[in-house]
């Protein structure tokens, strides 16, 4: 049981080594660079940045738009400026990309009936395994220990 405990603080001070060093201190997300450059109004500049990084890039999938450089992002970037030019709204462009790339290309999905999956299948794989476990650890503690004898056995 102790080498049990010793094993368990180990691996857990070792996990917790690990993420505090592969957590940035204070880095600046760098950001894609095109042709376009900044917008001159500022409050139009400030919904781009906003919007660019909730698209998810579709090449990349773990970086948004603004951070991507690939070829498809600045397409969107350069879509996204059109619209808010255009006059868009936030939600109209959200809903332009989401119609045309799906769901995955929003970061945070919002709630909705068919991204329900989405955002429950964490917690229902969570209580699965609170589950299992509860199921091991009980069918286990029915069990004989083995340096007692079996009832009977004497």
């Amino acid at each position: 049981m102790k080498r049990a405990a010793a094993a368990l603080a180990v691996f857990a001070a070792v996990f917790l080594a690990l993420a505090a060093a592969s957590t940035p201190v204070h880095a600046e997300p760098a950001r894609a660079l095109d042709d376009y450059g900044q917008l001159t109004n500022p409050a139009l500049q400030a919904r781009f940045e906003h919007i660019t990084a909730q698209l998810r890039c579709l090449v990349c999938q773990n970086e948004s738009i603004a951070d991507s450089n690939v070829e498809l992002a600045s397409d969107l970037r350069r879509q996204v400026r059109e619209m808010l030019l255009a006059g868009q709204s936030d939600d109209a462009i959200f809903k332009f990309m989401t119609d045309r790339y799906g769901e995955f290309v929003r970061f945070n999905p919002p709630l909705e009936a068919k991204t329900l999956l989405i955002w429950g299948a964490p917690f229902a794989m969570l209580l699965l395994g609170v589950f299992i476990v509860y199921r091991i650890v009980r069918q286990r503690s029915r069990l004989p220990l083995d340096d007692e004898p079996a009832p009977g056995s004497m």
